[in-house]
């Protein structure tokens, strides 16, 4: 009964005598070949820290606001107006701003901003291909070596093809997936953060600056014009109970008048029924006009105020970050060691395999 435990016992200790031995015939490989070990790891150090030391310096402009919710102005409520605008109706108004700050509304509008460095006035898009040098890059690519944007060029409807593909690149490099435009918030705190991180300084506070003041003139636009469809909307119903509520007083007057004072019982059930109407279209007239009074002070108020506070804005000097030259020379010093030992391992097995 124990036969076929022993024999499985004597299998594992084989295998676990054969593990030790491979770890221990790897040990000598390694110090066999210790040396050519080392000299391909500093070999890879030095990759390591000359691509440290290439890569230029970036800086984070970064600011920080907050989306105020309600608030006497009721502004809060009107931002639900940008669900439509985006295509999506739930969300709180801090989704929609983090959204809104990504998209081509706002970005769109700030590559097409004029920017003064100098005394020289560009587009801010002029300013970025540029200091990319991206028609280095273009030069493979016929149609965007050729796009060109005057200070004129701020319509993208009127962009030629040259510069609608130029436009989008450049939107893409901002808003992608790797962009150097990022935002988030924080959920417990309700605070949004956006971040340009650039090897420009001026042009990363410049272009942090843009976006912010993009997005209030925006949520401020959005908050006075759903006003302004409310109160049209809102006006309409106050015309149009006012017209009905005018038409049955005079049904009312028309009934009195022909009585003549001889009220009948089908006199008097008329007369009642017309009164009750003429109370509830009063009741609504009422309320119709205090809500459209609401809403012009609402459209008063939304011209003068938005509900976006700036808690900290970019300005200079920014400390540069930069790669770590040591932590990637040790990073390169241990990986070509790790793929160079990788290497003598495989070819000494098949050296085995084809002695064999």
């Amino acid at each position: 009964m124990n036969q076929p435990m022993e024999i499985q016992s004597q299998e594992d200790e084989i295998s676990l005598k054969d593990l030790i031995k491979m770890i221990h015939s790897w040990f000598g490989i390694l110090w066999k070949n210790i040396i050519t070990l080392v000299l391909v790891g500093l070999l890879g150090g030095a990759v390591g820290f000359y691509f440290a030391f290439s890569h230029k310096p970036v800086y984070k402009a970064e600011s920080k606001f907050i989306i105020k919710e309600g608030g006497s102005s009721g502004l809060a409520g009107s931002l639900g107006s940008l669900g439509s605008l985006l295509g999506t109706g739930g969300g709180s108004s801090i989704d929609r701003t983090v959204a809104v700050i990504g998209s081509e509304k706002i970005i769109g509008k700030v590559l097409l901003t004029n920017w003064s460095v100098n005394g020289r006035e560009n587009l801010i898009i002029n300013h970025y291909i540029l200091l990319e040098e991206l028609f280095e890059k273009w030069k493979k690519d016929t149609t965007l070596v050729k796009a060109k944007f005057s200070l004129q060029d701020t319509v993208p409807a009127l962009f030629n093809y040259s510069q609608r593909k130029a436009y989008k690149a450049v939107m893409s490099a901002l808003i992608g997936e790797k962009g150097i435009v990022g935002k988030s918030f924080d959920k417990k705190t309700g605070i949004i953060s956006m971040e340009v991180t650039f090897k420009n300084e001026d042009f990363a506070i410049e272009l942090n600056e843009l976006i912010y003041s993009e997005l209030k003139n925006f949520i401020r636009d959005q908050a006075s014009e759903t006003a302004s469809m409310n109160s049209a909307v809102l006006t309409k119903k106050v015309d149009s109970i006012q017209a009905e509520l005018n038409g049955v007083r005079r049904q009312l007057a028309r009934k009195t008048d022909q009585s003549m004072g001889l009220l009948l019982n089908e006199d008097k059930v008329d007369l009642k029924s017309l009164a009750i109407k003429e109370q509830i279209l009063l009741t609504m007239y009422g309320e119709a006009q205090k809500n459209l009074e609401t809403v012009l002070f609402m459209g008063q108020s939304a011209s003068n105020a938005t509900n976006i506070t700036l808690l900290d804005r970019p300005f200079s000097p920014i400390k540069p970050t930069s790669k770590s030259k040591i932590l990637y020379s040790v990073a390169g010093f241990i990986l070509a060691s790790f793929f160079a030992f990788g290497f003598i391992l495989i070819r000494r097995w098949y050296k085995n395999l084809m002695a064999s």
